[in-house]
């Protein structure tokens, strides 16, 4: 069997819950080895969040592609965990789905889940359940945290796009708090997150790595501040 195996992950969870791309390359390999498949590619998409839809991610696009094939160049997908496809359970399902009735399978090696059964399509379906419910519970811990340190004036693990760390507290960057009040200007004229990142870019107005803008980074940008002002108001 030839397999192709997908590999994501995001910036906090390469950081905090060893599951960096390398290492999933490696049990992705491994699984190969010990069952006798080929695998004929790893695809990867680093510091990508599970909640950005499969084909808007440069690797899962190639993965989306693959499914969509009349001639797959591989018969199934490897993924470490069924998280790695994504953290929205709508889009889980949708997508076991497609493997379950197309042309290409789909292995989940920490769960065991092989779509070949109905047993594994059960377990399957109940994973992307609690996939979701992990992100949300995240994203309530994440919020919380958030909100005692911004009241309390405290920086927490890097500054957010329009302020510094300045003795362990936040203090506004005028150039960053300038582009972000660019960038609400645009989609208030509702102007496009891409067209934003363009006009961003062509402004010579920089990220706060110094990357270029993203429809992504751009969407980022708006929900944190979103989120200060929010603390702000409570």
């Amino acid at each position: 069997m030839r397999v192709i195996g997908y590999t994501r992950v995001s910036t906090q969870e390469q950081a905090t819950e060893g599951m960096s791309l390398d290492a999933q390359a490696s049990r992705v390999r491994a699984w190969a080895e010990a069952t006798g498949a080929e695998v004929v590619e790893v695809v990867r998409d680093e510091g990508v969040s599970g909640t950005k839809l499969l084909a808007e991610r440069p690797g899962g696009r190639r993965i989306a592609d693959l499914l969509d094939a009349r001639r797959p160049a591989a018969d199934a997908v490897v993924v470490v965990r069924m998280d790695r496809l994504g953290r929205d359970a709508a889009e889980q399902l949708a997508l076991l789905k497609r493997f379950r009735a197309g042309k290409v399978g789909l292995v989940a090696i920490a769960q065991q889940i092989d779509l070949a059964t109905p047993h594994g399509r059960a377990m399957a379906q109940i994973g992307a359940v609690f996939a979701e419910l992990e992100r949300s519970l995240i994203a309530e811990r994440t919020a919380e945290a958030l909100t005692e340190l911004r009241q309390q004036g405290r920086a927490w693990n890097h500054a957010p796009f329009g302020w510094d760390i300045v003795d362990g507290r936040l203090v506004a960057n005028l150039t960053e708090q300038d582009s972000l009040a660019r960038i609400r200007d645009l989609r208030a004229a509702g102007t496009s997150y891409h067209k934003v990142a363009a006009i961003l870019g062509a402004e010579g107005r920089a990220t706060k790595r110094g990357g270029p803008w993203q429809a992504a980074s751009v969407r980022s940008v708006l929900r944190t501040a979103a989120q200060m002002e929010a603390t702000e108001a409570a």
